[in-house]
C-alpha cells in the first residue's frame, strides 16, 4: 500500500508542477499528464509509437536503445512490442 500511496503523491506533485509552469488549472494539468483520474496513469505511448518501436526493433535496435529514445524503462518497451504467446504479432 505504501508504494501506491507514494505513486499517488508523485502524480499529485507532477500535476501541481505542470499547473504552475503551464499556468493552467490542476484539472488541465492532470489531462496534460494523460490521467483520466488522479489515481491511475494512462499509457504515454500511442499506437503509432508502438509501431515505430517495432520498426526500430526489426531494424536491429536493442530494447535498451529504444527505451532511451522514449525515456521509458526497457521492460516497458519489451512488453509493448514483443509478440504475446497465443497472439499473432502485428
Amino acid at each position: 500500500m505504501v508504494g501506491a500511496e507514494s505513486l499517488q503523491v508523485k502524480i499529485n506533485y507532477y500535476a501541481m508542477a505542470v499547473a504552475i509552469l503551464a499556468e493552467c488549472s490542476v484539472e488541465t494539468a492532470f489531462e496534460k499528464l494523460q490521467c483520466d483520474h488522479p489515481d491511475r496513469i494512462k499509457s504515454f505511448l500511442s499506437p503509432e509509437d508502438v509501431e515505430d518501436m517495432r520498426k526500430f526493433r526489426n531494424e536491429g535496435m536493442s530494447y535498451h536503445e529504444i527505451a532511451r529514445l522514449y525515456d521509458a524503462p526497457w521492460t516497458t518497451i519489451h512488453g509493448r512490442i514483443r509478440p504475446r504467446e497465443g497472439r499473432a504479432a502485428k
